[in-house]
């Protein structure tokens, strides 16, 4: 096997497919970001994190949930905040170029109006034990690009380094001057409004360090008291002032993880309510947002088309964030249900429109670039944004992961590999963050390139998402309770995650006197009964045993077509099933299940069974209704193994293909 190696970056030959599994496998150079796992799926292969899939509340509709969340970082440009700008920007605008702030204290210029709803959604889909956004058909997440594209710069020295001259120690002094010239005021107290009109009405050789830790406070690093000018940031605007790049892209993406794990927590607290309805104060779940949040819900409408309003049409030399100034939102109702069922995300928005790119990474051609300690600022840059390591926020250090999330560099994608975390201190966590590559070779895929997964990624992604239990004992979604609202209703299949489809073809009868003059064929198209069947990909652990006789070796150079023909003989037998008998119809008492219901507990093969209080719950299968899930599931138990067998035939002919 061809295989060649970089810090960073390791090319081989694969067997890969598209995310989506739609097409035949291909055996090709690939290109994955390190570490990647490249052994077979095992027992000791890691899995996602459970909690993604824990009991959200049962009906997307945040309006009526008791959650207050209060988005500090979420700022609006002050009355005379232009007017400063242009003044600022006039006499400095060299200086922030230099340290790669110019795209993003313009954008502080623009307005994004913000949708609670599409916001609570995208955490709902957030994991934060990996800090990637987890759906049915993919993992994603808020980049390092995506910080660079919004104007920050991820070179220079860390927000945590201290002053050291004794010139720069003077105009630290200067600026708590002001602030305490401020206190002894008419207001009594440094906020922004005070601090802009003091600045802007007198002259001050700190003028432009003042503009800066405004900026700071207000736009990038906002913190309590609210609307303060904290000293902290005060060390960042001096040397921001006098040209010393700081890396403030890793320290803002880190405030966004910690809140993003905040928001999804608060969400699964909801669950542990017993109504929402009650207009209880004690009950109200509440959250104060710090971050500049409004990165969140760019990258989000970046990504889905679909979901998206229309952008502006904008020049070349205006930040990328003017794309989206004043539009209106989306109009789309359940958010949950849009992100779920999204086939269209953008993995590289910014790749085929490199002209509005703060860098110009990609090209029309893939290369292969010399990367050492005297390169360009730009590739620097990007090899930052490859690395998995830890990004050292103020007062926070979170971990980040691109090699789970290769697609969006344009890179193929493998089974992520473990990362060891170094932040007992955040010195030791920058260290790694900081670590110099000297001469070693990188590949930039081109602007056009459309990257796959290997095989063993879309089998473990497809095991890992639906249902299945992994390694270190977390539950399988089956095994996971239902919360029970009270006067609220579940909209979603009780047994699974919202969105996410259960691994086998999983029956739900919501009206049994509906179905009980119907044939088992009817039974199959009926509006009310769902039917889900997913491909598994590679070898099946267990296959009937005519899966096991096509693998031997005697019949490894049968034809494929005698696995197509006994595939469609046992899907045919479906329509041929004989009709079972009536179901007894389930009776509901409404306003006792609402008000006494303890919650259900999932039992057997995956269905609700009666509570102790002998109430019948709306989700009850009878027994002619679990006869017939036997008799479907043993039927699909047999065709998604005789799916294997064909598959798996087709890669060791391939395989052997190959070696010949």
């Amino acid at each position: 096997m061809e295989k060649s190696e970089g810090p960073i970056v390791e090319t081989r030959k694969e067997l890969m497919v598209s995310l989506s599994g739609d097409a035949q496998p291909t055996l090709r150079t690939a290109h994955f970001i390190k570490p990647s796992i490249t052994s077979s799926i095992d027992e000791n292969t890691p899995k996602h994190p459970s909690h993604y899939n824990l009991s959200l509340p049962s009906k997307f509709e945040p309006k009526k949930w008791p959650l207050r969340i209060i988005f500090r970082g979420w700022r609006c440009a002050q009355r005379r905040w232009k007017e400063w700008v242009d003044k600022m920007a006039a006499l400095h605008e060299a200086t922030w170029r230099k340290v790669g702030i110019y795209q993003a204290v313009m954008s502080s210029l623009y307005q994004i109006g913000r949708d609670d709803d599409f916001l609570i959604g995208l955490a709902e889909k957030w994991c934060f034990e990996t800090n990637t956004f987890i759906f049915p058909w993919g993992e994603a997440t808020i980049t390092l690009e995506d910080i660079l594209v919004a104007g920050y710069s991820v070179l220079g020295s860390p927000v945590f380094t201290p002053l050291e001259t004794k010139e720069l120690k003077e105009a630290e002094q200067k600026l708590m001057e002001i602030g305490e010239l401020l206190r002894r005021s008419k207001s009594k107290k440094v906020d922004h409004s005070s601090w802009i009109k003091y600045l802007m009405e007198n002259n001050s050789e700190v003028e432009h360090e003042a503009f800066l830790s405004l900026w700071l406070s207000r736009f990038v690093f906002p913190s309590l008291p609210n609307m303060s000018i904290p000293k902290h940031v005060f060390p960042i605007a001096v040397r921001l002032a006098r040209g010393i790049k700081i890396a403030l892209g890793p320290a803002l993406l880190a405030s966004i993880y910690r809140d993003l794990r905040l928001l999804k927590k608060k969400i699964l607290a909801l669950s542990n309510l017993v109504s929402f309805e009650d207009d209880n104060d004690d009950q109200k779940v509440e959250l104060t947002i710090w971050s500049p949040f409004h990165i969140v819900q760019v990258w989000a409408w970046e990504r889905f088309p679909k979901l998206q309003p229309k952008p502006n049409v904008t020049d070349l030399e205006v930040p990328r964030l003017a794309r989206w100034h004043n539009v209106n939102s989306s109009t789309v109702r359940n958010v949950r249900l849009a992100l779920d069922s999204e086939g269209s995300f953008q993995w590289r928005p910014y790749a085929t429109a490199v002209e509005s790119l703060c860098y110009k990474i990609y090209g029309d051609e893939e290369k292969w670039v010399l990367v050492d300690v005297d390169v360009d600022e730009e590739l620097k840059s990007f090899t930052r944004c490859l690395r998995a390591c830890e990004l050292v926020g103020i007062g926070c250090v979170e971990q980040y992961s691109p090699h789970r999330v290769a697609m969006q560099f344009g890179m193929d994608q493998d089974l992520p590999g473990p990362v060891k975390r170094r932040n007992e201190t955040q010195e030791l966590s920058w260290k790694r963050f900081d670590k110099q590559i000297k001469n070693a070779m990188l590949y930039i895929p081109s602007r056009h390139c459309k990257p796959d997964v290997t095989l063993r990624y879309l089998e473990w992604w497809k095991q890992s998402v639906f249902g299945g239990k992994d390694g270190s004992g977390n539950p399988k979604s089956s095994e996971i309770s239902v919360p029970c609202f009270k006067g609220k209703k579940s909209d979603h299949d009780p047994l699974y995650p919202p969105g996410f489809p259960p691994k086998c073809q999983h029956v739900e009868g919501l009206n049994s006197d509906e179905e009980d003059d119907l044939t088992l064929k009817e039974l199959f198209t009926h509006k009310k009964l769902k039917i889900v069947d997913h491909r598994i990909y590679g070898y099946h652990k267990s296959l009937p045993a005519t899966a096991h006789n096509l693998l031997s070796p005697a019949a490894e150079n049968n034809d494929v077509t005698n696995v197509d023909a006994e595939m469609k003989l046992k899907e045919n037998s479906f329509q041929k099933e004989p009709r079972s008998g009536k179901e007894s119809t389930t009776t509901e008492n409404s306003s006792k299940n609402k008000l006494d219901s303890p919650s259900p507990v999932l039992h057997g093969a995956g269905f609700l069974k009666d509570d102790r209080r002998g109430s019948r719950s709306r989700f009850d299968i009878h027994t002619d209704g679990l006869e017939l899930e036997a008799r479907i599931d043993k039927l699909r138990k047999e065709i998604d193994g005789l799916k294997a067998a064909k598959f798996s035939q087709m890669k060791v002919c391939l395989t052997n293909n190959i070696n010949l």
